[in-house]
């Protein structure tokens, strides 16, 4: 849901540029590049790392699985940059390499089949109730558990119902004002939508916020997503999201309560929404340089797209199947900035993790948007090992940093807590979405792929280093704050920051590949 609709309507919006050069990026879309010494920016320090350290190192390239709700491959900031399995011909309908999936050119999604593609999906905790209501017998704690589930199935549809009235009159204004236009929106005519008489108070102030914001520079797909964006959360919570009897996993055409069988899905890999995914993929590795866009992270990462996370909850069948299948093709870091709060087939994809981890592969997870602690609300999969009772050493777990008055440091979303390795920005982060266009995006959903560029070119320069010693190398390496910050989830309440994750830092390119640097010069003269 896109946060604060009505005050965007009423007051000025943050301006969003289509297709920007690289060099009249403002410093509010180029933020977290920047460096705490140099520039007084709390961000990552890339560009000082380019400029003062990758121009002397060879680098390899380093693929990077993207697990998300798919990727535009013809994005122009992407396109050259994406992981290509050379052992298919594409289109020829064979498995060329053998590897139990057919034509698998730019990765695989597990969320299309012979029936379609997902796109809307239940929440976990729906399906779980579903389940738990179709047993014949039921233990005592099963019993509490379905009544939970019950009990708040029905509180999330009626807060989802009081909501979506209002979103739906901004929704119907937008859709009217467009037509008035005749699809095409300027602000001579928005303005005399506003100013006919006939037209009703809301009306007018939804036509306003269009003025403002064509005045702003955004563009129309932007304006459209900002303003209809809530009734189509809300909708979609109601018709797919928390409708028990809704179940598209037919057109997949597998059993996703089976282990047994990994091979299914096709190599759709866009998706009926890319969004999500090619902003992730962007942050991480759009292309450098190339006087267009944005710049990615790593100039070495090569992007492969799995196709998991639909228009609700994840399956932890496809999720573990995807890290199987990012680890058999070649990825040595997969960036997961996905999440939900119950789990179903855990040990299922604990035992995906643990393969990662045997075959040296870095795995990098959004902590979560719901400004609370995960060591007391649990996010799904997580970095915790359920069999050792202890924390994976290959895992690392973001939480989102922001830009501006330290007291701001922690984004206010973001979730927290020991189980939280290090913090990176994730604050209004400019970069790529479909159709070579370009937005701004919050979330730990964009930290993460920070830390997953961060952890590439790492790898790409010092391809000794495991992948336990690149996640010791991030989080050692990560830049303290001693400031007290306000607490993600409320309004004035202020902590010590350190006290928000394991590290009590922020990830940081530049001290990480300094370190890096000085392990191995360590290395080298035990050897010597």
């Amino acid at each position: 849901m896109k946060s604060n609709l009505t005050a965007l309507l009423l007051v000025a919006a943050l301006p969003f540029t289509f297709v920007q050069a690289q060099d009249s990026l403002s410093v509010e879309q180029s933020w977290f590049h920047k460096c705490p010494d140099n520039d007084n920016i709390n961000g990552i320090s890339s560009e000082r790392a380019y400029k003062e350290l990758v121009p002397y190192k060879i680098i390899q390239t380093v693929t990077v699985a993207v697990i998300d709700g798919g990727t535009d491959i013809k994005h122009e900031d992407l396109k050259d940059v994406l992981w290509v399995n050379q052992g298919e011909v594409p289109d020829d309908g064979i498995d060329n390499d053998g590897n139990g999936y057919v034509d698998d050119v730019y990765g695989w999604s597990f969320l299309s089949g012979p029936g379609g593609e997902i796109g809307p999906e239940t929440m976990e905790f729906v399906r779980d109730m579903k389940r738990l209501s179709m047993k014949e017998t039921r233990t005592a704690a099963e019993k509490k558990q379905l009544k939970k589930y019950q009990k708040r199935l029905k509180k999330d549809r009626k807060s989802a119902e009081r909501s979506i009235g209002f979103m739906r009159t901004l929704n119907d204004a937008y859709m009217e004002i467009e037509a008035h236009c005749s699809g095409t929106l300027s602000v001579d005519c928005a303005n005399s939508y506003k100013e006919d008489e006939d037209v009703g108070f809301v009306k007018k102030l939804v036509a306003g916020g269009v003025v403002k914001m064509l005045e702003d520079g955004m563009e129309q797909w932007q304006i459209k997503d900002e303003i209809t964006g809530g009734f189509a959360h809300f909708n979609d919570q109601l018709e797919y999201h928390l409708n028990p009897e809704f179940n598209p996993r037919g057109m997949v055409g597998d059993d996703p309560e089976s282990s047994e069988n990994s091979y299914y899905g096709d190599n759709r890999v866009y998706g009926p929404d890319a969004s999500h995914g090619t902003h992730v993929a962007g942050i991480i590795g759009a292309k450098r340089n190339n006087g267009i866009g944005m710049d990615g992270v790593a100039t070495n990462a090569r992007i492969m797209t799995l196709r998991v996370v639909p228009n609700g909850d994840e399956r932890d069948k496809d999720v573990a199947n995807a890290i199987r299948y990012a680890v058999d093709n070649g990825a040595k870091v997969i960036n997961m900035s996905f999440g939900k709060d119950v789990g179903h087939m855990d040990a299922y994809v604990e035992s995906a993790i643990q393969y990662a981890a045997e075959h040296d592969v870095l795995l990098v997870h959004a902590a979560g948007n719901d400004g609370h602690s995960v060591d007391k609300y649990k996010n799904y999969p997580n970095g915790w090992n359920e069999a050792a009772d202890s924390r994976y050493d290959h895992w690392i777990e973001v939480g989102a940093s922001r830009f501006g008055d330290y007291e701001k440091l922690a984004a206010p979303f973001s979730n927290y807590g020991e189980q939280v390795d290090v913090f990176a920005p994730g604050y209004e982060i400019y970069s790529t979405v479909p159709q070579s266009r370009y937005q701004s995006n919050s979330g730990t959903s964009m930290a993460a792929p920070v830390v997953s560029g961060i952890a590439a070119l790492v790898r790409g320069m010092y391809p000794e280093l495991t992948a336990v010693q690149v996640k010791q190398v991030i989080l050692l390496s990560s830049i303290k704050y001693d400031e007290k910050v306000i607490k993600p989830g409320t309004k004035k309440k202020k902590v010590p920051f350190a006290t928000l994750s394991d590290t009590g830092g922020v990830a940081n390119l530049y001290t990480a590949l300094a370190l890096a640097q000085s392990i191995r010069d360590n290395t080298n003269e035990i050897q010597d």
